[in-house]
């Protein structure tokens, strides 16, 4: 098995298991953690040492070229080797399929600071392409319909993605579905926490695209990009510095389906309670003090 750098933990457990990244004690020298989701996908996720969003990116291998969704909040590599990671699970991939190392394509679940960031650490990697964050240029590599829920096929090599464009939380938000392994990757607009809601009719059509696709190709498994909520349904503030008794990252098909629902029955601006998200719409001011205050004082007592 291939060395990871240094600050670099290659976890084998279950999906379902707590991040040792994010845990006060368990973090220390983790910069990233390595989780397989399957034998050709990796979740990558930043420990809150590098960024108290502590973002999962998401590496999926194919035997004509790579997809990594998203490279995190820390611009320099001595912040957090995620190129040196990639490349390393990408020969190790390729050794063990016995083929060449194959090209990567850089592209973001949205063009949100912490999922971007990294970017910079792939601009000089050999047979490498970094898609531009900007909607348009997102929609035009992909072939992407406006309409959320009409889906363009991206072919890794013996594996077809799907994926759809889903704005509400992000003008430029994609959604992508592997029916192969039946899991669906929903960036920032599918997770437990917090979604946050810049256009309410946009979001509303795209989380209906996204439980028809997952019913229409069998998912079970929803992945997102971030853990905003404890084990017991608690809510663990913005910027808290670790997460105690953190969740399960991944989603349900039924959950995704009670989120939709929340989403489709809200109205107006504000906060909207709900399992697994609370809806912040319109991003309200007061309670967005309020929420990043929690987190303030979570870090001053040294609880978060």
């Amino acid at each position: 098995m291939t060395m990871l750098p240094d600050g670099v933990l290659r976890d084998t457990k279950s999906l379902e298991v707590p991040w040792e990244c994010v845990d006060k004690e368990r973090s220390k020298q983790v910069k990233l953690q390595v989780r397989a989701v399957d034998d050709a996908t990796f979740a990558l996720r930043q420990s809150t040492r590098v960024s108290t969003e502590a973002p999962i990116g998401y590496l999926l291998c194919g035997t004509d070229r790579a997809l990594l969704l998203d490279t995190g909040d820390a611009k320099d590599a001595a912040d957090c080797p995620l190129r040196e990671t990639v490349d390393a699970l990408l020969t190790e991939w390729a050794e063990a399929h016995e083929i060449p190392c194959p090209p990567l394509v850089v592209a973001h679940t949205h063009g949100h600071y912490d999922h971007v960031k990294g970017d910079a650490q792939f601009a000089d990697r050999p047979d490498t392409m970094v898609v531009a964050k900007d909607v348009d240029t997102v929609h035009g590599f992909f072939g992407l319909s406006q309409t959320p829920g009409t889906t363009a096929e991206f072919e890794l090599g013996d594996r077809t993605l799907l994926i759809t464009a889903t704005p509400g939380h992000d003008a430029r938000s994609i959604t992508t579905v592997d029916p192969s392994a039946g899991f669906m990757i929903s960036g920032d607009t599918a997770y437990p926490g917090r979604l946050y809601i810049d256009d309410l009719p946009a979001a509303k059509t795209s989380l209906q695209a996204m439980v028809v696709l997952a019913e229409e190709h069998e998912v079970d498994t929803v992945l997102g990009c971030h853990v905003e909520r404890t084990a017991d349904g608690g809510d663990i503030p913005l910027r808290a510095r670790f997460h105690a008794s953190e969740s399960s990252f991944t989603l349900s098909l039924e959950e995704l389906r009670a989120l939709r629902d929340q989403v489709l029955q809200t109205t107006g601006s504000g906060i909207h309670s709900g399992d697994p998200m609370t809806l912040y719409v319109d991003n309200p001011t007061w309670p967005m003090l309020k929420l990043l205050g929690r987190g303030l004082l979570a870090r001053v007592t040294g609880r978060g």
